[in-house]
């Protein structure tokens, strides 16, 4: 009985370590992340930007 009560203390502060030590990773991968987030939707607004813009002149020049 005494070995159950110490295994389960035991297996319970390992996981309470383990989800708080995976917490941590996932704040630090987020951190990580974030400007290459930042620069990709830059990337991308960019070039939205010119197929617009592409789009807009063949339409005015397919009018005229």
């Amino acid at each position: 009985m005494q070995d159950e009560e110490r295994y389960m203390t035991l297996n319970l502060q390992w996981k309470k370590r383990s989800s708080m030590e995976t917490s941590q990773l996932k704040f630090k991968d987020s951190s990580v992340m974030l400007p290459w987030c930042k620069i990709l939707l830059g990337i991308s607004g960019t070039i939205n930007g010119i197929l617009v813009l592409t789009l807009i002149s063949l339409c005015l020049l397919d009018l005229s």
